[in-house]
């Protein structure tokens, strides 16, 4: 299976001057693990993630701070055409639980999480335990 056959929904990003409130408000609305911020091109340019929020409130961050504040920049990307395999390697290589989607150009396709690579990984195991 490849990485781009579990992009199910166009990535949801966000401006590095939103407030962490904000971001946070959107991945709830949204029921995101993860946001991209993209520059005013909608390049990526980073991520902030579930993890970075709750970092950021238990060290007192005003919630009124931009998200580039607390957001990871150097966004780790992966290209549709790898295989979900690939992706859990870099996953786990890079200690991360979400990778950027980006096409041949840099485009953002979308974003897959850990959760929906071994997702995968157990269907295509469960398929071939049934041949």
């Amino acid at each position: 299976m490849l990485v781009g056959d579990l992009v199910v929904r166009n990535p949801v990003t966000a401006k590095p001057e939103i407030s962490v409130k904000e971001a946070a408000k959107i991945m709830k609305r949204e029921n995101l693990g993860s946001l991209i911020i993209v520059d005013d091109r909608n390049s990526p340019i980073g991520i902030v993630t579930e993890r970075d929020i709750l970092r950021a409130v238990a060290d007192d961050v005003p919630l009124d701070s931009p998200i580039s504040k607390i957001m990871t920049r150097g966004l780790i990307t992966v290209s549709p055409e790898k295989d979900v395999t690939e992706a859990l390697i870099i996953m786990y290589q890079n200690n991360v639980r979400h990778l950027a989607v980006v096409g041949k150009n840099g485009e953002l396709i979308g974003v897959i999480s850990i959760r929906d690579a071994a997702k995968a990984i157990n269907l295509l195991a469960l398929d071939l335990s049934i041949w």
